[in-house]
């Protein structure tokens, strides 16, 4: 889920087919007023930015309804969903509940610091946290999100295609290179880059390339907000978005053709061989072929020192102006339990937050011993928005093979939008 500019057109738009609904949109009122409907019953929205959890989360939704008589909530879906909840933002009029993801999003920091969720410090649910991510979910020493799941980054493989052409899984670039270079020979696509949605792009970059080789970015962060450094003078930012160009001659062409949804599709059905991605895009892989037989590696460095990029992918937030705050927490109590986080994993293909809840992704297998043997990287640091929306708003143009931005030019405009947002950057994390 990435930052997009919303324009006065768009939120026109909105306001025009009614998607700006109040808080426990059945019968609600602007900023979270009356959510109580004919049947007597506390009414509250589920508002999902995830589409591929929606499913999952229908189940615990059904489940929590099931348990008790008081409390109904629904669950709304909605197209450009990060644009449709900044819009709602903005008019003062958010969900009860807000599936957001984790601290390294700029959306969802940008969102606590003008005010937006409410505190849920103190919530009995927040105890069973595992250690590790106790500190990566608070803002200003408190809790305004409740995490339910972590995500990482790879290398999708179809095992079939590599068992029947005698491919092995490398272990560094230049094996990639050279394993790449092979699957052409042998007429094969070795890679499907969907860059019609630039998200796709920034992940591939951000998360799988210079995530896999750096780990944390907090300390590079650090160091150009205070001017020891730039991105265009950081060698690995410049080395690995010059890998993002590169591996692009092994993937299926115009790439800037293809987008997401449809390149999971042809993914599922053996169009490529590899398909770099997050595990949030396995449930979705599965469902468009149950019959597949897949793996995932992480994306090797030079050194094959690799790392996994995590981040915590799914988080439950309540909006500050909800008029129904304590049946909204019972809410995130029940879905925060243990047993609908063992749901929640279980068909997202996640790892947990929650303690006491097993990772079940035999499909990703390689990278779970990767995090379990101490080479997970979490990411819990966001960029100021302005410098997330310049660089999803440009990173197209790096990858035009003609008429396009260069990589020096692309990272030093980086660097100057970073120093025009320093102090927001410093704000949140120079006195860590």
């Amino acid at each position: 889920m990435r930052a997009k500019k919303v324009t006065a057109l768009l939120i026109s738009a909105i306001l025009a087919t009614g998607l700006l609904a109040g808080c426990g949109s059945s019968g609600g009122g602007q900023g979270g007023e009356s959510a109580e409907g004919n049947s007597g019953k506390i009414e509250l929205e589920f508002f999902t930015q995830k589409r591929e959890a929606a499913d999952t989360f229908d189940k615990i939704i059904a489940e929590f309804n099931a348990s008790q008589d008081e409390i109904v909530v629904t669950q709304n879906i909605v197209p450009d969903s990060t644009s449709v909840l900044m819009s709602r933002a903005a008019t003062g009029d958010l969900p009860d509940i807000i599936q957001v993801g984790g601290m390294q999003d700029s959306n969802t920091m940008q969102f606590m610091k003008e005010g937006h969720f409410l505190d849920l410090t103190g919530m009995e649910c927040l105890n069973q946290v595992v250690d590790n991510y106790q500190e990566a979910i608070k803002f200003k020493g408190k809790n305004y999100v409740v995490p339910i799941s972590a995500n990482f980054s790879g290398v999708y493989y179809n095992k079939d295609k590599f068992e029947e052409k005698g491919y092995t899984v490398p272990k560094t670039y230049d094996e990639l290179i050279a394993l790449a270079q092979k699957m052409q020979a042998d007429g094969e696509t070795p890679f499907l880059f969907p860059d019609k949605d630039s998200w796709t792009l920034v992940q591939c970059w951000e998360d799988n390339i210079d995530g896999s080789a750096r780990g944390d970015r907090k300390p590079v962060y650090m160091d150009i907000a205070n001017g020891a450094t730039t991105f265009q003078d950081d060698a690995l930012f410049v080395e690995t978005l010059q890998k993002v160009i590169d591996i692009r001659q092994y993937g299926q062409g115009d790439t800037l053709a293809l987008g997401y949804d449809q390149a999971i599709s042809d993914f599922a059905t053996g169009k490529s061989c590899m398909f770099m991605q997050g595990i949030w895009a396995l449930p979705s892989i599965k469902k468009a072929n149950p019959e597949m037989n897949i793996g995932m590696f992480s994306f090797p460095s030079n050194s094959g020192d690799t790392k996994v990029s995590m981040g915590i992918d799914v988080n439950l937030a309540i909006s500050a102006k909800c008029a129904n705050a304590d049946a909204a927490k019972k809410f995130v109590e029940f879905a925060a339990s243990k047993e609908m986080v063992q749901l929640y994993v279980d068909n997202d293909y996640s790892l947990p937050c929650m303690k006491d809840v097993n990772a079940n992704i035999p499909d990703a297998q390689e990278i779970v011993d990767l995090v379990a043997g101490g080479n997970g990287a979490l990411q819990a640091t966001a960029l100021p928005k302005a410098v997330s929306d310049e660089r999803q708003n440009t990173i197209q143009k790096v990858i035009v093979p003609e008429g396009g931005e260069d990589v020096n030019s692309f990272l030093t405009k980086l660097s100057e939008v970073f120093a025009e947002n320093k102090d927001e950057f410093l704000e949140l994390y120079g006195g860590e």
